[in-house]
């Protein structure tokens, strides 16, 4: 134990008044003590009391010694402070006689006299935060060895920064907004030069159209699935003149959705054509420069440059590559420019709602994307709130919904409750303002051990009508209104 000892600005005052101190004086079980306090003031460790000698009666020949020791609560810090030694009539006389007291210390005629106000202070240390004042007692007679009677404790100081849970705060999920989703692909259906007639034998135009077919099939037969728009985006290369190209990329883009369209009505009973939309790029220069951009090739940077460079006209942008490299444009008429010709396409699609919860839980497990937040909460409902099963439907709806503040609040409280601050810290950040958010905060305050600002927070949701901010908030003050300093 590291054991300093150290005397700190002591004043014995024999009928002088204490210095007020942050708390009240407080009456102590030790005989002949009264009047003391003990704690922190401004930057300092003050103690002060009044040491009483007509309720001390060691004997003529005997005499008590009270040893003031402030020690820390793991015992690896401590702070010995003067003593007072009240003595009997006879050692009394001796030690004046022989001037024989150790320096600092104070020595009182026991039975007799005034109080001695007694006062110690040092600078506040963060070990004091948790410590305990001890009074060490020991007696002696005439010229015998002190007799240690060991520790009295006296004051126990707990000025760490209190920290309270508050109960978690689990809400409903209410967003139902419509899930959409899109599937996308892109086919490579070739046409004869210059026509915008579909031949679907045409090189390998089956399978190309096929990927269409396929695509629309795996959404069609999906029964949660609603398809809601079709769109067929055509796309020519930059050669020819970009007019033509124009109408080109309308023309077939037609051509090969109506193609897709009369097969889809033959296939399924009820498919309605008005589903299907078409839409162009004459010339996919996009293209090209994605290709430059990650492909080597002589001049590649000049040439890119020109493909990027929108002040010009599309035709005269393709001469001017043809005309600077007319080697690199013949590699890339033949390699590249018939891949810039293909057909994109998305199949938007709905889930339908008012599906059954266990049909929910299968979804969730297969396929958690297609839920709404509100279908998450209906499985949630099925478990005991705070459960492992509750938990985990909760997190994967905040998981799923990351801009979901009512998601988020659950998630972060689901945290709260494992007193995992580190994971309700991600949460709470997108929680939002709501009074439920707010109470939030709160608790993550509160366990944080800042109780002023958790006040704050519950005292703002309490105003916008929380009724559980409401009663949590005298538990709080009170603990912010606890005296940090108990006697004994």
């Amino acid at each position: 134990m590291t054991n300093h000892t150290m005397i700190h600005r002591i004043y014995s005052i024999a009928m002088g008044a204490l210095t007020i101190m942050s708390a009240a004086a407080a009456r102590v079980s030790f005989p002949g003590v009264g009047n003391l306090t003990s704690g922190r003031v401004a930057s300092d460790y003050v103690v002060t009391m009044e040491i009483n000698p007509a309720d001390i009666k060691p004997g003529r020949d005997r005499e008590m010694i009270i040893t003031p020791v402030l020690r820390s609560a793991d015992g690896l810090d401590s702070i010995v402070m003067p003593a007072v030694r009240v003595s009997g009539r006879n050692r009394y006389f001796s030690h004046l006689r022989n001037n024989d007291l150790p320096a600092g210390e104070r020595m009182l005629e026991a039975g007799k006299g005034s109080p001695l106000s007694y006062r110690f202070e040092t600078p506040w240390q963060p070990w004091m935060n948790q410590s305990d004042l001890d009074f060490d007692r020991s007696t002696c007679n005439c010229c015998d060895a002190p007799v240690d009677h060991g520790s009295q404790l006296i004051a126990r100081h707990d000025y760490r920064d209190p920290s309270m849970p508050l109960a978690p705060l689990y809400i409903a999920l209410t967003g139902d907004s419509t899930i959409v989703i899109e599937a996308q692909g892109q086919a490579f259906v070739d046409f004869v030069v210059n026509r915008t007639e579909l031949k679907p034998d045409y090189r390998g135009n089956r399978a190309e159209i096929d990927k269409i077919i396929k695509s629309v099939d795996v959404v069609a037969q999906d029964p949660d699935a609603i398809i809601t728009r079709i769109t067929i985006k055509g796309y020519a290369s930059p050669e020819g003149s970009y007019s033509n190209n124009v109408r080109l990329a309308m023309g077939r883009t037609k051509t090969l959705k109506d193609y897709v369209s009369a097969d889809l009505q033959r296939r399924y009973a009820g498919f309605d054509p008005d589903v299907m939309f078409t839409d162009y790029e004459p010339e996919d220069w996009d293209g090209l420069r994605r290709w430059l951009e990650t492909h080597g090739i002589a001049h590649r940077d000049e040439i890119l440059a020109i493909a990027s460079d929108l002040s010009l006209e599309p035709d005269p942008r393709n001469s001017k590559i043809q005309n600077l490299y007319p080697e690199e444009y013949k590699y890339i008429l033949a390699e590249v420019y018939p891949a810039l010709r293909h057909s994109d396409y998305t199949i938007r699609y709905s889930i339908r709602t008012g599906i059954d919860v266990e049909h929910l839980k299968e979804m969730m497990e297969s396929t958690p994307e297609r839920l709404r937040p509100v279908d998450y909460y209906m499985i949630a409902s099925t478990y005991t709130v705070g459960s492992p099963e509750y938990d985990r439907v909760m997190l994967m709806a905040a998981s799923q919904y990351p801009g979901d503040a009512e998601a988020a609040i659950n998630a972060a409280n689901i945290y709260l409750a494992q007193d995992d601050l580190k994971g309700a810290g991600p949460f709470i950040a997108r929680c939002g303002q709501s009074p439920q958010a707010l109470y939030t905060r709160a608790n993550m305050a509160a366990r944080q051990g800042d109780l002023p600002r958790a006040l704050s927070l519950l005292e703002a949701a309490s105003a916008k009508g929380l009724d559980e901010a409401t009663r949590a908030i005298p538990s709080v003050r009170a603990l912010l209104d606890r005296d940090p300093v108990t006697y004994y």
